[in-house]
C-alpha cells in the first residue's frame, strides 16, 4: 500500500475504540520471565494475544511502534469481531488495521496442520509451523525458541501469561498471533508473522500447552513474511 501519510492519519483518526469491554496491555516478557530474558531483555513482548520476539539490530522506536500498532489492531478486532462466532473475521479486522498502518501484508488463507508433523502441543507446533512455512535465520528461530520455552516454562498466573491467556482464548477457542522481526542488512523491518487458530471440542485453560492431538482438535495457521514501512509506521506512531 503507497505511504501517504495524510490518508493514514485520517485513518487512525477515524477508529472509534469506544465500548471496547476491557483494556489490552502491552508488557515486556523481561518483567516476568525468568534468565533467559534477563540475558536478553526486551527482546520479548507480549501485547494482548501477541507475543512478538525481537531479533538485535531492531531499535527500540520500531519495537514500540510495532507493538503499539499490534495493540490497536487487536483492539479494533476485538470491537467489530466476535472471536468466539467469527474468529476468521476478528483476523481479518486485525490485518486490516494492520496494513492501514505501514504492514506490508500478503493475502493468505489459513492452512491445516493438525495431522502434519510430530508436535502434539501447541508451543511446540508453532516453532514447527514457523521453521517450515517461513525458514526464518537460524538466529531467529534461536530467539523464537527461547521465547515459547520461556512461556511454557511460567507459572500460569504470572502476570504476562494471564494477559496473553485472556486474551486469546474463549472456551474452545483459542486464537493469536506470534511474530518474529528482524532487520536486514539495509536496515529494512520485516515480521514472520504467525496466526494461529486452535478448535476443540473440549474446553482449555491454557492454549499454549494445550495437546491438541489429544483432545482431536484442529490447528490452523496462516503464515505470512510481513514487510514494514518504517517511515510510514514511525510518523504515525504517535497518532496510534
Amino acid at each position: 500500500m503507497p505511504f501517504d501519510l495524510a490518508r493514514q492519519r485520517d485513518y487512525v483518526a477515524s477508529l472509534d475504540l469506544s465500548g471496547i469491554p476491557r483494556p489490552i496491555v502491552a508488557q515486556s516478557a523481561a518483567d516476568d520471565a525468568g534468565e533467559v530474558f534477563d540475558k536478553a531483555k526486551q527482546q520479548a513482548q507480549v501485547v494482548g494475544s501477541g507475543v512478538f520476539s525481537f531479533a538485535t539490530g531492531v531499535d527500540e522506536e520500531v519495537r514500540t511502534a510495532i507493538s503499539d500498532s499490534a495493540l490497536l489492531a487487536q483492539l479494533l478486532a476485538n470491537k467489530r469481531a466476535d472471536s468466539e462466532t467469527d474468529p476468521l473475521g476478528w483476523f481479518k479486522v486485525y490485518a486490516d488495521v494492520l496494513q492501514n498502518v505501514g504492514w506490508v501484508l500478503q493475502e493468505g488463507t489459513f492452512d491445516d496442520y493438525t495431522s502434519s508433523g510430530n508436535a502434539a502441543e501447541v508451543h511446540d507446533k508453532i516453532i514447527e509451523v514457523m521453521t517450515a512455512a517461513l525458514a526464518p535465520s537460524p538466529a531467529t528461530i534461536v530467539i523464537l525458541a527461547a521465547t515459547i520455552k520461556a512461556l511454557s516454562e511460567q507459572d500460569p498466573n504470572t502476570s504476562w501469561l494471564q494477559i496473553f491467556s485472556r486474551e486469546s482464548q474463549k472456551a474452545k477457542i483459542g486464537r493469536f498471533q506470534v511474530g518474529l522481526v528482524e532487520t536486514d542488512e539495509k536496515g529494512d523491518v520485516f515480521v514472520s508473522l504467525l496466526a494461529c487458530l486452535i478448535q476443540s471440542d473440549v474446553t482449555f485453560t491454557h492454549v499454549l500447552f494445550f495437546n491438541y492431538r489429544q483432545a482431536h482438535a484442529t490447528f490452523k495457521a496462516r503464515a505470512n513474511k510481513v514487510s514494514i514501512n518504517r517511515d510510514s509506521l514511525q510518523a504515525l506512531h504517535a497518532d496510534i
